[in-house]
């Protein structure tokens, strides 16, 4: 909670800054001894700052998500619950550094990932210098002090930076249609396991429990982000295992989901900040030099 309490503002201050400029001064002479200097920005709009929210499948090394084969290797747990497994990111900043104006570039910038992994089958997920394995709760046993598991995940924190090849369809980002796929790297900044449930006798309980669980410490996705002005659709795959070479089968997320890019939604009125005349500083219409 209190990553969030410092990110959400953060994140609001953020949406002033999303956008990559170049600036340039142009000189014209009016007359002999007069020069009239504008200064003029040009924006080049990108598609990553913004919010994102989905789904997290978990997928072996095959692309499936079985993760059973009848031998020893069988990894269960793995075969998490998808519809409470979410991933959330706020994408703070954003740079553009175009290869032909605002129809191609390459974009950049710097984000925060959560990723919450939630568990089938009552499996408790724990680790040692081995690996990372997990052990399943039996409700039904009488040696068992819990009557019922409410919830039951692996939450893991990432910073991310992009570098994602953006085609857009007009130089106006509001009102235009884009595409863009590239790689996400990141690193790990935290991670913990939660346990929520009750007790024969009816008390409630939350148990947590923060560790690395032998989770790969850097991340590299491949990603795709597509959608029309403020809205869109993501997807990213990860190219390496969630854990530590050798402490359990490979295991890879897929995310999927929806996402806002929050600096083109609004009326679209536009101030004149684009052009700045220094004339409105002064009585005079103009500055002699």
């Amino acid at each position: 909670m209190k990553l969030f309490k410092f990110l959400i503002p953060v994140l609001l201050l953020s949406s002033n800054l999303v956008k990559g400029q170049d600036s340039k001064i142009e000189e014209s002479n009016t007359k002999s001894d007069d020069v009239e200097i504008k200064v003029k920005k040009q924006s080049y709009e990108a598609h990553w700052a913004g919010f994102d929210v989905g789904s997290v499948i978990l997928m072996n090394s095959d692309f499936g998500t079985d993760f059973t084969n009848g031998s020893w290797l069988d990894t269960p747990w793995w075969e998490n619950d998808i519809v409470n497994s979410t991933t959330i990111s706020m994408n703070l900043f954003e740079y553009k550094l175009p290869i032909f104006k605002q129809y191609l570039g390459l974009t950049t910038g710097f984000g925060y990932r959560n990723t919450n992994i939630s568990f089938r089958n009552n499996y408790e997920l724990d680790y040692n210098d081995d690996g990372v394995y997990a052990n399943q709760i039996d409700l039904a046993s009488e040696q068992e002090e819990m009557s019922e598991i409410k919830q039951n995940w692996l939450a893991v924190h990432y910073l991310t930076v992009p570098l994602l090849l953006e085609f857009a369809t007009k130089v106006e980002g509001k009102k235009s249609f884009y595409f863009n796929a590239g790689v996400v790297g990141g690193v790990r900044v935290g991670s913990r396991t939660t346990l929520k449930g009750k007790y024969d006798n009816g008390d409630r309980f939350t148990n947590v429990r923060r560790a690395k669980y032998q989770l790969n410490p850097f991340f590299l996705d491949a990603s795709f982000r597509i959608g029309y002005g403020a809205f869109g659709l993501f997807g990213s795959y990860s190219l390496y295992s969630m854990f530590n070479r050798g402490k359990t089968v490979n295991v890879h997320p897929l995310r999927v989901g929806v996402t806002w890019n929050w600096h083109y939604s609004g009326n679209g009125k536009e101030s004149e900040s684009n052009e700045f005349d220094f004339d409105s500083f002064g009585a005079e219409e103009e500055i002699d030099l």
